[in-house]
Order: C-alpha cells, then sequence, then structure tokens
C-alpha cells in the first residue's frame, strides 16, 4: 500500500520519495501570475495576457518520519508531479473526444446529478467519453512537468518528526 498519491520523480532518475517521508501531506495548486487586468477607456475590466501561457505553482508539505531524496535537487531541477490535488472541468454533452488541460494521473466522470461514470480511457490529454454522457463533470489529478523553486526540511528532533516543503513551478 502506497502511503500517499503524490509521485514526484526526477526524470530518468526515478522517484524521490522515500519510505515514511510522505504521509500527511498536503499540496496547494496556484494560478502562476501572468498577464494583468487593466480597465479600458469605457470602465470595464479586462485581461491582458497570453491564454495558452497559463501556468500552475505548487507548495507541497509533508511531516513524517523520513525526508525525501533530495539530495542533489536544487533550484531548477525538473520533476514529474502526480498531484495530489484535483481540478475539475466542466465537459459539455456530446462533446466527443474531451481533451483536458493537462495531462491525468486520475480521473472521475459525474454528471450535474452528482452520478458517477466507469472512469474514461485516457491518451494523454485527449479523453474518450462513452456514449452516452448526458454532460456534467471531469475530476483529475494532474500530472505536470515543474522546476524546483526551492525546498525546506526541518527536524524535531524531541518530537521523532520530520518535515519538508517543496516550492514548483510549471515548465
Amino acid at each position: 500500500m502506497n502511503e500517499t498519491e503524490l509521485t514526484l520523480e526526477i526524470i530518468d532518475k526515478g522517484s524521490i520519495l522515500t519510505q515514511f517521508c510522505a504521509r500527511e501531506c498536503t499540496q496547494t495548486l496556484a494560478l502562476l501570475p501572468q498577464g494583468v487586468l487593466k480597465r479600458t477607456i469605457n470602465g470595464n475590466l479586462v485581461y491582458v495576457g497570453r491564454t495558452g501561457h497559463q501556468k500552475y505553482e505548487s507548495h507541497i508539505s509533508c511531516k513524517d518520519k523520513a525526508v525525501p531524496a533530495l539530495s542533489g535537487v536544487w533550484k531548477g531541477t525538473r520533476l514529474k508531479v502526480g498531484c495530489l490535488q484535483w481540478i475539475t472541468q466542466i465537459v459539455p454533452p456530446r462533446e466527443h473526444p474531451f481533451y483536458l488541460e493537462r495531462p491525468a494521473v486520475a480521473v472521475r466522470l459525474f454528471d450535474q446529478k452528482g452520478e458517477t461514470y466507469p472512469p474514461p480511457k485516457i491518451e494523454g490529454k485527449n479523453v474518450l467519453l462513452t456514449p452516452p454522457f448526458p454532460g456534467g463533470y471531469i475530476a483529475y489529478r494532474p500530472s505536470l512537468m515543474m522546476i524546483v523553486r526551492s525546498y525546506t526540511i526541518e527536524t524535531n528532533e524531541w518530537g521523532l518528526s520530520v518535515g519538508w516543503q517543496l516550492d514548483l513551478e510549471e515548465e
């Protein structure tokens, strides 16, 4: 049994998660600040930026008995992150195939009433829905290519616990 659904891998080297390092994990995904909001001459608020450049930043923290294999992980290291955090997208009715914003490591499909459907087949970001699907939502844990911005590790000697935090930015 895995301690967590989170995955952290250095490309071509493998997972950095060691045993007893990734329980009680939390993850936040936030929009990376890009583009700006401006007012037009008529006072309307508009977004001025490129829609294809929208990326996430993430903060992961855990408390456990050990730390991940962070030796050799420095600012700028590329990690493939199988996120804990779920993202939900609207699925219009009769839209086949459907495309996710990011590749997924896990998927849930449900309609407007909350009724669940069997997990669809996924090829990259392409979701092959089995008709008939009346439309609704798809929730998924994204797989993101991210760059390490920083990390911290801490030890509570008498509390016999270790904590770590990892700050990442999507490529």
